[in-house]
């Protein structure tokens, strides 16, 4: 199959189901493609892929017509990433102040009302205003009030850097991490100057530690045979990265039925260090987790300080992407870099690209995308 006829059929796939969930809502009424502007986000390794081949996909899938490309907006993730930590996000930014020690204290329950970047005792905001949260000069939060300006958006970053620092965006996805530089130019719009993508290894770790437990040829066996099933457990690893924890996987019964072929499958996990069963589930200790993320945090790290190193009036470090949701990372890279430069990561750091997306659809001249 082309790559054309690929992207044609997902994208067509992706707007018959938009289209089919706004139409199922209440307020939708009757819509068509021709109704919306079309934002397509591009990671960083299909950047170099043609835009005409994109925007011929498009086209052929109905999201727009010959006559209406003008509706059809290509931005970068990094750079859709950044629009929306540009603008105040409602629910602030998660700020890293604290040490590696006070890492391993449980958090104060927050109270009725508030979300867990509210400062304690600090002011509501007014009707009308944004509250974010920001370090000061003494690394303590606090929380700075923004009016809502109409009919447009206020760029909170840009008001608070009056030198015109650089943003390096971190894009931490399931399986790569796109570190991407880029520049307010004046008027509003993002340069992107740098970037480099690196692939890291905490699946790949769990599954030499799936190796370990399973051993007597059971692990190797069953990815061989069973490789949809292994794709399973990754997935479910994925949603277990950003815990600080204890975590538990379950054992598909395939798995498990191969296990106990060759003996008690309690037996297997006699020997390993960091791992227990119980109750049908493999349970993976707090240590033995962050252990699967050490070779990948300090690969992230070199990549990093190559980055920073080549460019200069770097000001902000911004963290996005599931893997920012991690508190062993966002930790470890203001451990790392937060002397220098300023660490930022809104609350729910996985939408920043989609809701970064909306906000170029609304202001398409923020966008550079050759």
């Amino acid at each position: 199959m082309r790559l054309l006829e690929v992207f044609t059929e997902v994208l067509r796939f992706l707007k018959d189901d938009a289209l089919k969930t706004i139409k199922h809502h209440p307020a939708g009424g009757e819509i068509s493609a021709s109704d919306f502007t079309w934002v397509l986000t591009v990671p960083h390794s299909l950047e170099d892929l043609p835009k005409r081949i994109m925007t011929e996909a498009a086209v052929l899938a109905g999201l727009v017509g010959e006559d209406t490309k003008d509706k059809l907006v290509f931005a970068l993730e990094s750079a859709a990433a950044l629009a929306w930590c540009l603008k105040p996000p409602p629910d602030g930014f998660i700020t890293q102040n604290h040490s590696r020690t006070s890492q391993d204290q449980p958090p104060e329950p927050a109270g009725a009302g508030t979300s867990c970047n509210d400062p304690a005792g600090g002011p509501e905001p007014e009707p009308g205003e944004t509250r974010v949260l920001l370090e000061n000069q003494n690394q303590d939060q606090v929380a700075v009030h923004f009016k809502k300006e109409p009919g447009g958006t206020k760029v909170l970053l840009e008001t608070r850097n009056p030198d015109r620092k650089r943003y390096l965006v971190v894009d931490c996805g399931d399986r790569t991490v796109g570190i991407t530089v880029h520049e307010v130019l004046e008027g509003g719009a993002l340069k992107k100057l740098d970037k480099d993508v690196r692939r890291y290894l905490a699946e790949e770790k769990l599954k030499e530690f799936l190796g370990e437990i399973f051993s007597d040829g059971v692990w190797r066996e069953y990815k061989q045979n069973f490789p949809s099933e292994v794709r399973k457990m990754m997935f479910e690893f994925a949603r277990l990265k950003h815990l600080d924890e204890d975590v538990q996987i379950s054992c598909p019964d395939t798995l498990r039925e191969r296990a106990q072929r060759k003996k008690d499958i309690e037996t297997f996990f006699a020997s390993v260090e960091g791992a227990s069963w119980e109750d049908g589930v493999i349970k993976i200790s707090r240590d033995k987790l962050r252990s699967f993320f050490d070779d990948s945090l300090q690969r992230i790290t070199k990549s990093l300080r190559d980055v920073l190193n080549k460019n200069s009036n770097i000001g902000f470090i911004v963290l996005v992407g599931g893997l920012a949701e991690s508190q062993m990372l966002r930790q470890f890279i203001t451990d790392q870099f937060g002397h220098q430069y300023k660490v930022l990561c809104p609350l729910r750091p996985q939408e920043a690209v989609l809701k970064g997306a909306v906000e170029l659809g609304r202001n398409p001249e923020l966008v550079q995308f050759d």
